[in-house]
């Protein structure tokens, strides 16, 4: 096994959690649909947060040429996970067994520790990149921050202004965003 495989086989395991939490959330708000208050605004969430987990996922191949791997960066790396995690558990509300079910109210009661979760997520996506430079391919940690440096925008808005307008343009703006990446970065795996 290689340090690559080695590491990425721990952060896989975190991405998959964080995906089945995730959608094991969905499927019991689905299955409850008929006493749920829905909520655009936390189907954005939802939207982002699995989008995340697989460009993230995806985006872990473009580092399989590092032979070596240090401390540092196997911890930042799993940082990065476990905030993708904790993304994924912040847009997943659990369905009571009996009642209503406000997603509305959650989406409200959870957006400041979403947003901070995800302004967490792309400040340590930049530490992150660093291990692009040990890549055979170190203009991609120029390019990857590039990316990465505009969507805290949108986050650092939607954390600190309580609008709904402002609410759904950083969402909207987070998603494009997310496409763009996922769409320059991971198309092709080689």
């Amino acid at each position: 096994m290689t340090a690559f495989e080695h590491v990425t086989a721990l952060l896989s395991f975190v991405y998959a959690l964080a995906l089945t939490h995730l959608l094991a959330r969905i499927a019991e708000l689905i299955v409850a649909r008929d006493r749920v208050n829905f909520s655009g605004l936390l189907a954005l969430g939802m939207t982002n947060a699995a989008l995340l987990v697989f460009s993230n996922w995806l985006s872990l191949w473009d580092l399989h040429s590092i032979k070596s791997w240090d401390l540092a960066s196997i911890t930042v790396q799993f940082l990065f996970a476990v905030v993708v995690f904790l993304i994924c558990v912040l847009v997943g509300p659990k369905t009571p067994d009996e009642g209503a079910i406000d997603l509305e109210d959650f989406f409200w009661r959870q957006r400041p520790y979403l947003y901070g979760a995800i302004v967490t997520c792309v400040v340590l996506s930049l530490f992150a990149n660093l291990d692009y430079l040990k890549t055979a391919n170190a203009a991609l940690f120029v390019k990857q921050n590039l990316t990465n440096l505009p969507m805290l925008l949108p986050t650092l808005l939607a954390l600190v202004s309580r609008k709904r307008w402002v609410q759904w343009a950083a969402g909207l703006g987070f998603l494009a965003m997310m496409i763009v990446y996922t769409v320059v970065f991971c198309i092709t795996l080689s």
